[in-house]
């Protein structure tokens, strides 16, 4: 009785597992332009790419910048590079991506500033507590990734291959099998725009429509809350012997040490809770000495504003971001430091 029971549910199963598979098919019918394999097959099959973007060496190789600012909106709202650069006497030059992460940090070093040739007092990075060791961290943000990624990047495909989990082996496996990326470059703009198509017979309006609706859904007409863009570090990404040599750390360090830079690595302070710092489990802390401790002895500097009282709650926004305001004074006294840290 329960093997008469069981057949349907296998049944059922089979099907699940099959009937995308025709998915594949329909993919001749909606080619889709330039998928080819990425600098990444460790993480990603074949897709289409956002183009390297070579500007960025252009533009530092004209400015000579005396300070180069990397980082996601953690380094976007404390540095104000014209104020640092009125305070220091030093161009300061900002490679920021909001929604970045330590792969694209690593390839900005590698593709931008080093073949720029130019030598600022300090190449300076900003980043949230485990997340330099952490490679996956921001990784699927693959059109960021790609403005700054060459057609191979075989040191960072080797990293993440390091620290791929059974997960992304599942979804690379699920991947190649329904060649969902192809498939979602047809299926998504279909299912997004369907509802303009039912509303707007014709294209213009069409167009305005959807222009205005994603304009008013933007981030800057949400409500800021406390825990927006707070990244909950868990002790097990705390273990930074089992992280640092399956992530983009050591590369950073190398392409910096060969090109004679000075690096400087800031761990930014999460956001102040109940008139105190913010709390850091002992592993956490334990992490951050053999970070700090593994930085300087490879000829980079380490600077961690965690628990500086000067890093009050007033200069907060939303999440760890700093408001206008705290930007302000945080250059202020970023500019104090480095003259201590860069004597």
């Amino acid at each position: 009785m329960r093997v008469a029971r069981l057949g349907p549910l296998l049944l059922a199963a089979a099907g699940l597992v099959t009937v995308p598979l025709g998915l594949r098919a329909a993919n001749w019918i909606h080619p889709s332009p330039d998928v080819r394999p990425t600098y990444l097959p460790a993480a990603s099959g074949p897709r289409e790419r956002t183009p390297f973007d070579p500007d960025r060496t252009s533009d530092l190789a004209r400015l000579k910048p005396g300070l180069v600012v990397i980082g996601d909106s953690m380094a976007g709202t404390r540095i104000d590079p014209g104020l640092l650069t009125r305070l220091t006497g030093a161009i300061t030059a900002p490679l920021l991506s909001p929604g970045s992460g330590p792969a694209w940090w690593y390839l900005a070093i590698k593709n931008w500033v080093v073949p720029s040739g130019v030598h600022p007092r300090a190449v300076v990075v900003f980043f949230r507590d485990t997340n330099l060791t952490n490679v996956l961290f921001r990784l699927d943000a693959v059109w960021i990734l790609d403005t700054a990624a060459h057609d191979r990047e075989d040191d960072l495909n080797a990293v993440v291959a390091r620290r791929r989990s059974a997960l992304y082996r599942l979804r690379r496996g699920v991947e190649w099998m329904y060649r969902s990326e192809q498939v979602r470059h047809w299926v998504e703009p279909a299912v997004s725009q369907w509802p303009a198509r039912a509303l707007f017979e014709y294209r213009r309006p069409r167009a305005v429509f959807l222009e205005r609706l994603n304009e008013r859904l933007g981030l800057d007409h949400q409500r800021p809350m406390d825990a927006a863009d707070m990244q909950a570090t868990e002790d097990s990404e705390a273990d930074f012997d089992a992280f640092v040599d399956k992530s983009t750390l050591p590369l950073m360090l190398r392409e910096a040490r060969q090109a004679g830079l000075t690096l400087l690595l800031v761990r930014v302070q999460r956001r102040p809770a109940g008139g105190a710092p913010p709390y850091q489990s002992p592993a956490l802390r334990t992490y951050v000495t053999k970070l700090h401790t593994y930085v300087e002895a490879n000829g980079a500097r380490f600077v961690d504003d965690t628990g500086d009282p000067a890093q009050t709650l007033d200069m907060y926004e939303d999440g760890d971001h700093l408001s206008p305001d705290g930007r302000r004074r945080y250059t202020e006294m970023f500019a104090a430091r480095l003259r201590e840290r860069l004597r």
